[in-house]
């Protein structure tokens, strides 16, 4: 074939790809559908997979079931790999894992984030070692990206085995619900070897992850899903050669002295009803917007993402007057995040506790606790803290307190700082005083009164320099964006 007949078929097959037959495939259509129209740019197309046995008679699919590359999302920089179910199941030979770690690796050198779409049967059985071999670069490359890049991975149809482990890498993973199959065996055999009863359909499901914690958001649709990786990319901030940069949208819209009287209500009503972290949250973000994270698991720990005076903050908080292990995990987990991308901390603590009981005691809360501290006190990020009600123990101690770190902390009037309850306190300290005492039901109020002014009010913590300012709940935003504002004057900060 001469260059004219050359020219001639590419144009043909280029026309062909434009007006779309390219695009039926479901891989394909899936980034067209992520990515800003027209902006995705295929990387080895062309490429084959090879034979290595004559066990199977399969002919060579042009890309191998995996459409690797880069675009934009809503113009910024992003690198994505998508499976096909429909080219072998999606299973996963040599050439195809290879493609995906051509891709994270240009993720990595280009500073830009890598999305994974999976759908896939594992890893495929015909190449043997050599599809394992594969397998095992995918987890290296991610492996190497975390941490250096925001990895993300959407479960669109099953994801077993390695490349559940490689799904379990990411630093958010979405899934849909009754599509998404996430899971380390086949559901058949899990089943089979699991004396309780349990269904095959309720393995690996968007539901199931909800108690693991790995699913960060579940969404009804395909659609849904793919707007929610959009809007959680509008908060991450963009990775620089120098390290990653604290990010600031040109424009908040909102006022960064606006008061919430709101704020004052929830102080003054929280004897009566318990304040929420996530309501407080929307009330000090821009435009009351917060993205709420891994929301159905650990849910008596709040983590979001939000804006304060344009500046991307993490926001983290307890939702429950007791912490448990899985909120405990979310929360340290979401505290590396943020540290390794450079987004400001936010805490919010009321707290009288961890969970009670013989299960909390052997479910590794002690490691979990622990985990927490060391990530807050390793952080190099900005963080302030907000002290609201109970701020009790070691609870307190591990929730962004001056002693592991905070560089701020506010309190609010309400907020209770102690090494126990005022309660639990009182009957330790003058349990003779009140068993002598004429009437000790209200000998023993009256103590905890004075117990709670003299030892746990905020003003002692202030006054020993634990608290730097006790403010009025509804300055509570102003107060923390002035905070970030001078603290982030020694680090990097980019703007949209």
């Amino acid at each position: 074939m001469g260059s004219l007949e050359k020219m001639a078929a590419f144009k043909e097959e280029y026309a062909k790809n434009a007006a779309g037959l390219r695009r039926e495939r479901i891989g394909d259509r899936r980034l067209s559908d992520l990515f800003d129209p027209e902006s995705f740019v295929c990387l080895d197309s062309k490429v084959v997979s090879r034979p290595f046995s004559d066990a199977f008679d399969r002919p060579a699919v042009e890309g191998d079931g995996v459409t690797v590359g880069y675009g934009t999302i809503d113009g910024r920089l992003v690198f994505a790999a998508s499976q096909d179910p429909e080219v072998y199941g999606g299973s996963m030979g040599r050439a195809h894992s290879m493609k995906i770690v051509k891709a994270i690796e240009m993720a990595v050198d280009s500073n830009a984030p890598f999305i994974a779409l999976f759908s896939s049967g594992g890893a495929r059985v015909e190449e043997g070692i050599i599809a394992l071999e594969g397998l095992g670069a995918v987890l290296a490359a991610l492996s190497d990206a975390k941490g250096a890049i925001p990895l993300l991975t959407a479960v669109l149809g099953p994801c077993p085995g390695g490349l559940a482990i490689a799904a379990a890498k990411s630093d958010f993973i979405f899934m849909v619900n009754k599509v998404s199959g996430l899971f380390v065996n086949s559901p058949s055999l899990s089943v089979i070897s699991d004396a309780q009863s349990v269904s095959s359909e309720d393995i690996g499901t968007a539901d199931m992850h909800k108690k693991t914690g790995l699913a960060s958001f579940i969404t009804e649709t395909e659609a849904e899903c793919f707007s929610k990786i959009r809007d959680l990319l509008g908060y991450i901030p963009v990775v620089a050669d120098r390290g990653a940069c604290a990010y600031r949208a040109a424009v908040s819209g909102d006022d960064p002295n606006r008061i919430s009287e709101t704020l004052d209500g929830m102080a003054t009503e929280s004897d009566i009803r318990p304040v929420s972290a996530a309501k407080v949250f929307a009330e000090i973000s821009d435009n009351n917007k917060v993205l709420l994270i891994g929301n159905d698991f650990g849910s008596d720990m709040t983590v979001a993402l939000g804006r304060m005076d344009g500046l991307v903050v993490g926001f983290i908080g307890n939702e429950a007057p007791r912490m448990s292990p899985q909120g405990i995990r979310k929360a340290a987990k979401f505290v590396r995040f943020c540290d390794n991308f450079m987004i400001p901390l936010v805490t919010f603590t009321n707290s009288e506790g961890f969970e009670l009981g013989y299960k909390t005691e052997i479910s590794g809360i002690l490691e979990d606790a622990s985990t927490l501290v060391e990530a807050f006190a390793s952080a190099d990020v900005p963080r302030v803290a907000i002290l609201a009600g109970k701020a009790i123990g070691t609870a307190y101690l591990c929730m962004n307190s001056k002693m592991i770190g905070a560089d701020t902390v506010f309190a609010w009037p309400t907020a209770e700082i102690s090494i126990l309850s005022a309660d639990t306190a009182a009957h330790i300290l003058y349990r003779e005083k009140i068993a002598g005492s004429e009437d000790p039901i209200k000998a023993r109020e009256q103590l905890v009164e004075e117990y709670k002014d003299q030892i746990a009010d905020a003003r002692v913590a202030a006054s020993l320099g634990q608290v730097d300012e006790l403010i009025a709940p509804s300055a509570t935003r102003p107060r923390v964006i002035s905070a970030l504002d001078i603290l982030l004057c020694a680090y990097p900060l980019t703007e949209a």
